[in-house]
């Protein structure tokens, strides 16, 4: 009897193993990863941020009295790496954000560019740029853009800069697109310690998102048919996200039409063409995960080369971007915004100054 009651403790403590284990290593497949990673992103009302962006390669190839500049001026970005640091408060929308620029090479020069926004102004720190000398009573101080003065003065409604809706919206169109693509041709789980990830992360479950050029003719020919119609719908029945993108109804009906006039010989006719100019394709992005379901990190690796009418451009870029802290108490440096600003009417006299010339007055006619 003692020794049944250990065989059945054994074979317990087995079956529980085995079932925390398989629930360890249940994650969910690709699309319902992802599509579950978008629903719980909207849940989030604070984070920081991180993020930057590198071109790996960049060439060009042409005869012509422009070719050499050209050239020249692409070297100039080839060399230049580009980050961004940051934080964001939904209640009230408050964003903070450090960009910054690096160029090597014969004119290297490394500066910073704080950026604050709000939903009705925008702060730019005003940078120490060598190429471009600045006043330097302007020099360190907050360009302030009012953007519901700028739009009342224009006619034009304000811009929606708010991240969050702007996540929404993201998530509702990668949402439609999940929704329609092959998911074994473009989506794959990737081990966390295979993705290239970097150190620190928090990541659970990595998804990758791959296309090349054979298989672009195949996407372009869903975009057509389901996904462009269900996000010109979507457009339709919320108007929020019309006022955001700044489109009528009118425009969303003209391009339902033009898209309804498309024919399947039209598609081929634009592919033929793009099979000549792209000699090659390759874009690889991955999505990580955390155990929450909240995406906290983005790569994307773009290569490609083209060559139109004996103009031959190679590039290769990766953008990777990291989110921590979620609905935590972020640092905010300037949470009432910054103090030290100048206004655009002023900004337009000191410059006005410096280069000789009087700058006409905020609203005057030629």
């Amino acid at each position: 009897m003692a020794r049944s009651k250990v065989w059945l403790s054994l074979v317990a403590f087995m079956l529980t193993t085995a079932l925390l284990l398989a629930g360890c290593n249940s994650n969910k497949s690709p699309q319902e990863a992802l599509k579950a990673a978008m629903i719980k992103s909207a849940e989030m009302k604070s984070y920081s941020f991180k993020g930057s962006m590198k071109i790996e390669d960049l060439s060009f190839q042409a005869d012509g009295a422009d070719a050499e500049q050209t050239k020249a001026m692409l070297s100039m970005f080839k060399d230049t790496d580009i980050s961004w640091t940051g934080a964001y408060k939904a209640d009230p929308m408050h964003v903070e954000m450090t960009l910054s620029l690096a160029m090597k090479g014969d004119m290297a020069v490394n500066f910073n560019i704080p950026i604050i926004m709000e939903k009705e102004k925008m702060w730019v720190k005003i940078p120490n740029i060598p190429f471009f000398p600045l006043p330097q009573d302007m020099v360190g101080k907050f360009l302030e853009l009012d953007l519901k003065k700028m739009a009342e003065e224009s006619g034009e409604p304000m811009p929606n800069l708010d991240p969050g809706k702007s996540q929404k919206f993201a998530n509702d169109i990668l949402a439609i697109i999940f929704n329609n693509v092959d998911e074994k041709q473009y989506l794959s789980d990737v081990k966390v310690k295979d993705a290239g990830l970097p150190e620190g992360n928090d990541v659970k479950q990595v998804i990758r998102f791959q296309v090349n050029k054979d298989q672009v003719e195949p996407f372009a020919n869903t975009v057509v048919e389901k996904i462009a119609p269900e996000i010109i719908d979507l457009l339709s029945k919320n108007a929020e996200y019309r006022d955001m993108l700044g489109l009528k109804q009118e425009d969303l009906d003209q391009a339902k039409k033009e898209l309804g006039d498309t024919k399947k010989e039209d598609i081929t006719k634009g592919m033929e063409e793009f099979k000549k100019a792209v000699k090659t394709l390759e874009v690889t992005a991955n999505v990580g995960i955390d155990a929450k379901e909240y995406p906290v990190y983005s790569d994307m690796h773009v290569k490609a080369s083209v060559d139109a009418e004996g103009d031959a451009v190679t590039f290769a870029f990766k953008v990777v971007s990291e989110t921590k802290d979620i609905n935590k108490d972020v640092k905010l440096e300037y949470p009432e915004g910054p103090k030290d600003v100048v206004t655009m009417e002023q900004f337009e006299q000191q410059m006005g100054g410096a280069f000789g010339t009087d700058a006409p007055a905020q609203g005057s006619e030629n």
